[in-house]
């Protein structure tokens, strides 16, 4: 009974105060109902143990879930860049086909303008605007546009798979 007595002493001492506006005795009041209410007590050895090995395997679980997740994403990857190059290899001949014949398709315009015009005596400004005409013929084509897109990407990514598989250092970057 004694213990409820001090705390109900002290309870009304921490009122009083704060009622009174005596902030400092109100808190110093508090603390010692608090300290009464709930005592001190050092957390276990054990808590800490289990706690600890709680923590260890929860760790370990993420690493083995991120080990798993890094497995299927490179997986899927790996499927998705075959199913690309499956699916892309039609597309890619029939473009570069396409590429090959109006380059060729370009040489022999410029080649039958530059005979027809070295006949008919043209000058060398009348040469450049034939040949200029020819290469804006082929480049306005979208086909061709596109064409050129795919080639300029292909021939990036070889220079970097090569550059990858020499094992350039970061020397040949300076």
């Amino acid at each position: 009974m004694a213990m409820n007595d001090e705390l109900t002493s002290g309870y009304r001492r921490w009122i009083e105060a704060d009622l009174a506006g005596l902030e400092e005795e109100a808190d110093a009041a508090f603390g010692s109902v608090f300290r009464a209410v709930a005592p001190d007590e050092p957390v276990s050895p054990a808590f800490t143990s289990r706690t600890m090995q709680a923590i260890a395997g929860e760790a370990a679980s993420g690493a083995r879930r991120a080990k798993r997740t890094r497995r299927a994403a490179a997986t899927a990857g790996g499927v998705g860049l075959v199913a690309a190059v499956y699916f892309g290899a039609g597309f890619a001949v029939s473009a570069m086909r396409t590429a090959v014949l109006g380059l060729f398709d370009l040489l022999v315009g410029v080649i039958v303008k530059t005979a027809a015009g070295a006949q008919a005596g043209s000058d060398l400004w009348g040469l450049l605007g034939s040949i200029g005409h020819a290469a804006s013929a082929f480049v306005a084509d979208p086909k061709v546009t596109v064409v050129l897109l795919v080639l300029q990407g292909l021939a990036l990514a070889a220079l970097v798979t090569l550059q990858r598989l020499l094992g350039s250092d970061g020397e040949s970057w300076k």
